[in-house]
């Protein structure tokens, strides 16, 4: 017997008073005799499975719909403007402490943005890398082995707005 899964937890629930419509649709042969097996074994028609398997879909729709709404408006809007030669920790975005020793610039960003200690220019976060290779570096040589250029660029970018 194939086992769906989701349906699993349905078998045999009963049915709801609101009026009903028919939905007609067309399967391939082996996938219809696939489901109604399934159905058969789970004690559920065809008609009930496919019901519950809809009913789920929509529900978790509008679950993720109102989570991604909900991460959408709860997540930092600009990054802090850092202070000469500070340090900054993360804020505490209510999970438990990383123990993990990745690298990140965060130190560096003013509005999602590097400098370039060696272009004097400033680039998105999000290409820096890729800027970085232009110079045969990653990010973190690039952005620790100038600190004193780094800092200065911050200084003057801060002093500007």
């Amino acid at each position: 017997m194939i086992r769906l899964g989701k349906l699993d937890k349905y078998a045999r629930q009963s049915k709801s008073k609101e009026p009903s419509k028919v939905l007609p649709i067309r399967l391939p042969e082996s996938v219809y005799e696939r489901f109604r097996q399934c159905c058969e074994g789970l004690g559920l028609s065809m008609s009930e499975a496919g019901y519950l398997l809809i009913k789920e879909e929509l529900e978790d729709s509008l679950y993720n719909a109102n989570t991604d709404e909900i991460a959408a408006t709860t997540q930092r809007i600009q990054n802090p403007i850092h202070y000469e030669r500070t340090l900054y920790t993360k804020e505490n975005t209510a999970r438990p402490p990383s123990f993990s020793t990745r690298w990140t610039s965060i130190d560096y960003e003013i509005e999602n943005e590097l400098p370039c200690p060696l272009c004097h220019q400033w680039y998105s976060k999000a290409n820096f890398s890729r800027h970085a290779k232009n110079h045969s570096t990653t990010t973190k040589e690039l952005l620790e082995s100038n600190t004193d250029i780094v800092y200065e660029m911050i200084n003057e970018r801060k002093s500007n707005m």
